[in-house]
């Protein structure tokens, strides 16, 4: 019964990240951006748990948990909750669920700080930044 409970609480988590930005996307113009960043981070960390199961199941070299934790830091943790509970893995290891939630705590923090107008600022000031290090290699690319 512990199990069932930890997998609605693994849902609930990612599902009201969602569905916060989705809102804030859509009422306060919040950049979608971030959306499509959490998204693809998040499913890469759950491909890399998912890998880290195989080669941990068939004895292979492991991915090491500084990475896992690299990526839930990066914004990928959804996709390593829900990971960790599809793939039953690094779950019970208590040092590393310490970090891991050191990394989500951090991740709603600094994401609770881009709703601030200074916070906001930084956001859409780091967005630009990105896309003017990207569209010059986006023109350079055969037929563009």
């Amino acid at each position: 019964m512990i199990k069932g409970r930890r997998f609605r609480f693994a849902i609930i988590l990612p599902v009201a990240l969602v569905a916060t930005l989705w809102l804030a996307v859509r009422y306060w113009f919040y950049p979608l951006e971030v959306i499509y960043w959490i998204a693809g981070i998040s499913a890469l960390t759950a491909l890399f748990y998912g890998w880290d199961k195989l080669c941990a199941v068939r004895d292979w070299r492991r991915i090491s948990e500084r990475t896992l934790h690299l990526l839930s830091l990066a914004g990928g943790w959804p996709g390593a909750i829900l990971a960790q509970q599809a793939f039953n893995h690094k779950t019970s290891k208590v040092t590393f669920r310490r970090l891991f939630w050191c990394t989500v705590v951090l991740n709603g923090a600094l994401l609770g700080a881009t709703f601030s107008d200074s916070g906001g600022a930084l956001l859409r000031e780091g967005i630009q930044r990105v896309y003017g290090l990207v569209n010059p290699a986006i023109d350079r690319l055969p037929g563009s």
